[in-house]
């Protein structure tokens, strides 16, 4: 007696093709990954790191282009617009050179479509604004109003000193010495952070010591002229009243 065999059958390949293709059809079907944008204006530390010279190449290149600059417009006499029309001119010459190389070995030209500004490098530049201004409405009132006069002395100082240094350059070298101290100074400053502050803190005390023995010897002086000053006025009262006796004592007699 033969017996029926009760199993179920194998699944055919089919369904297993048929679930690969939609697999595949789906897969095929979806949109590719896009390239990350490039957002332009989240580059908050390159200018601290140019200052820092932590990118000594961006650093070095903006002193060569200052330098430059400085050279073109003061020394050899040309105009702003010529310069940057001769600067613009190599600009468009290099990207177009640049693109045609590219094109010769059979590479993809740079995609500049997706360079942009994102909304928070906007938000973020203006946010720094802000407390930039802020900050210094802040330090004018601390120097106007609360009465510090080591800042207001600094302030004033400082002020004549560039009063007195731009009457003897023009604004454009004022600029050039301008970037070539901002690219110098903090850099010492970093390095040597711990004597200059120590330097300045014995410069504090010593002008804190001078000040508090100068307002001292002030204060010593006017009350000592006060009190002259008083003891006179009295003196001259006192002789006021005998000489006012003495003419009244002279009446007297003589209407007797």
């Amino acid at each position: 007696m033969q017996s029926t065999s009760t199993e179920s059958p194998p699944p055919s390949p089919a369904g297993k093709v048929g679930n690969n293709s939609e697999s595949n059809l789906q897969t095929s079907t979806d949109s590719p990954i896009p390239s990350p944008a490039r957002d332009v204006g989240n580059n908050t530390d390159i200018v601290r790191d140019v200052i820092l010279w932590k990118r000594k190449s961006y650093s070095v290149a903006t002193l060569l282009a200052a330098t430059a600059i400085w050279l073109a417009l003061d020394v050899y006499g040309l105009t702003f617009i010529t310069l940057g029309s001769w600067i613009a001119m190599f600009i468009v010459a290099f990207i177009f050179f640049w693109g045609c190389i590219h094109m010769l070995l059979g590479k993809e030209p740079l995609d500049m479509s997706r360079m942009y500004i994102s909304d928070e490098s906007a938000v973020e530049a203006g946010t720094k604004l802000r407390e930039w201004v802020e900050r210094s409405l802040r330090f004018l009132l601390s120097v106007s109003t609360e009465r510090e006069w080591f800042v207001f002395a600094g302030t004033v100082a400082s002020l004549a000193l560039l009063s007195f240094v731009a009457s003897h350059f023009d604004l454009l070298t004022l600029l050039y010495v301008g970037v070539v101290v901002g690219l110098t100074v903090p850099v010492v400053y970093v390095k040597n952070e711990d004597r200059i502050k120590d330097w300045g803190q014995r410069i504090r005390v010593r002008c804190h010591t001078y000040y508090s023995t100068t307002a001292e010897r002030c204060r010593t002086y006017y009350s000592a002229a006060a009190e002259r000053c008083r003891t006179y006025y009295s003196d001259t009262v006192e002789r006021m009243k005998k000489m006012k006796s003495k003419l009244q004592d002279k009446k007297k007699k003589k209407t007797e």
